[in-house]
């Protein structure tokens, strides 16, 4: 059985990196892309992933703009997104905007994975 794909979108090369390293750990497949134009086209190529974690400013298309764009795609909207960001918007924008958890920065590995846990499983466990 594949492992479940996250895609994490995120400008900050070290972060992006520490947690497909981390996701990779825990039994998940990820892509990384360092921008919003980016992201879009990997996603536009493949099956659609598990979850995206996604931050909200970014060069090239900021995060509301990929969030618009995945939400009006046929066969990627339904995949849940996870805004990681360090002004997270009220609730009632995230509900608006079709967002199924917001991540505040900065938050540990522990964090990350409980959120990611409560959208996806990894791979060989049983929801």
């Amino acid at each position: 059985m594949p492992k479940p794909v996250i895609y994490v979108v995120d400008d900050q090369k070290d972060l992006r990196e520490s947690i497909c390293e981390e996701l990779g750990r825990s039994g998940f497949a990820t892509v990384g892309a360092a921008h919003g134009d980016r992201a879009l086209a990997l996603l536009r190529k493949g099956a659609a992933p598990a979850l995206i974690l996604l931050d909200l400013l970014m060069p090239e298309r900021d995060g509301w703009e990929v969030i618009a764009a995945v939400k009006n795609d046929p066969a990627l909207k339904n995949v849940p997104i996870v805004l990681m960001s360090a002004i997270p918007p009220g609730s009632t924008t995230l509900q608006a905007q079709g967002v199924a958890a917001t991540l505040p920065k900065p938050f540990t590995m522990e964090e990350l994975l409980f959120v990611v846990s409560r959208l996806v499983q990894p791979q060989g466990t049983a929801r």
